[in-house]
């Protein structure tokens, strides 16, 4: 591309303002697309906006719940008495499964009830 001539000088690239207002524009668009994209807004406890990821990661804790759920009524159909095991790792599943993916607290279980519960803040009912 040939070069424009303006008061006898040639201009190849942009200038000061140009690249300032680009830099402007792109920084703008970063501030408002990454906190929806990468993690919880500040307004997610309150009920604002949440981002993909951290409903990902609701979604992935209730199914873990529903799965060691079944695998407890299972293990308890099983059972000659009908008891629930007395601990998750009986149920023999991955590490991973006995923890919330959200915020990393192991599943709170009760082997009287065989009831298991996610201690996580806003996920008491899942």
């Amino acid at each position: 591309m040939s070069a424009v001539r303006r008061n006898g000088r040639s201009r190849q690239a942009l200038n000061l303002v140009e690249l300032l207002v680009v830099l402007l524009v792109l920084g703008i668009l970063a501030a408002w697309l990454l906190p929806r994209y990468l993690h919880r807004s500040s307004g997610a406890a309150q009920g604002g906006y949440r981002g993909p990821v951290a409903a990902a990661q609701d979604t992935v804790c209730r199914s873990n719940l529903n799965q060691l759920r079944a695998s407890i009524q299972a293990m308890s159909a099983s059972d000659p008495e009908g008891r629930p095991p007395r601990d998750l790792s009986d149920l023999g599943m991955p590490a991973e499964m006995y923890r919330c993916p959200t915020g990393g607290e192991t599943y709170r279980y009760d082997p009287a009830t065989g009831r298991v519960q996610c201690p996580h803040p806003g996920h008491e009912g899942y």
